[in-house]
């Protein structure tokens, strides 16, 4: 596994240069503290979500702990935990429900995201192996950001998590004090920091680095939203720490990726 995890690190490291920015805030010297949980969207179609990018997990040792479902995002999504290291990173997988969608949208990326045969492991790490268009990319985005994200990055780490808890003595509120003294945008949708310890979790995160993307029907390459950072603080309920995610804070966390929280 953790020859896996410093694969999905390097891809991830690709498209968030602003992680270099926020250790040094934080004056982490190793990536050892961002290991709450990883990420991963994907589509809910035969061979290309939540099941399949399970498969190559079962290996490592993981296994589903709960599944959640966002009714306005319509998306379902599960977590896995290890369950032979609980220090092994938390796996977070969502999936688009195609079918909720027009034919338009599932169209477009059944015949772009679906038409690559791939190897269960080599699914988390792929990429983007298909050419896009800026008029399609604007029409996804209309309909759903999450969709659109998928038909620019394709197949890759969403975010790496920072676990808050590994740091020392700082709390989520005390975290994202100093980001924005160093002049990192985080996500403002709802609340900055979104959940409570009544509830076993508090969640931040910044808003996507951009990075230039090439598409078929313009002359130059411009700035798309890519990947995250985020932020997870957990809390202990009925004496065990809370591992589970709560709906209505990830529903504003996938908002990352959003032009405009």
């Amino acid at each position: 596994m953790e020859a896996l995890e410093q694969k999905l690190w390097s891809s991830y490291l690709e498209l968030t240069p602003l992680i270099k920015k926020v250790k040094k805030v934080l004056s982490l010297s190793d990536n050892n503290a961002f290991n709450d949980h990883i990420a991963f969207r994907s589509l809910n179609y035969n061979g290309y979500g939540i099941k399949r990018l399970c498969t190559s997990l079962y290996h490592h040792g993981y296994e589903v702990k709960n599944e959640y479902y966002f009714q306005k995002k319509k998306l379902k999504a599960v977590h896995l935990e290890n369950k032979f290291n609980p220090n092994r990173p938390k796996i977070f997988i969502s999936e688009l429900l195609l079918n909720e969608f027009s034919p338009f949208l599932k169209n477009t990326l059944l015949n772009s995201v679906c038409q690559n045969e791939l190897k269960d492991q080599e699914l988390l790490t792929a990429g983007r192996t298909w050419n896009v268009k800026y008029t399609v990319y604007k029409r996804l985005l209309e309909e759903s950001e999450y969709a659109a994200w998928i038909y620019i990055h394709g197949y890759r780490v969403n975010h790496f998590t920072l676990n808050v808890n590994a740091l020392n003595n700082l709390s989520i509120e005390q975290l994202c004090f100093k980001f924005k003294q160093a002049n990192i945008e985080l996500n403002e949708s709802g609340t900055t920091v979104k959940g409570s310890s009544s509830l076993g979790l508090k969640q931040a995160s910044t808003m996507a680095n951009s990075v230039l993307v090439k598409f078929e029907d313009l002359k130059k390459p411009i700035n798309i939203p890519s990947c995250y950072v985020e932020f997870a603080e957990r809390f202990k309920i009925d004496g065990d720490l809370f591992n589970g995610f709560l709906v209505q804070s990830a529903d504003k966390i996938f908002e990352s990726t959003n032009h405009a929280a």
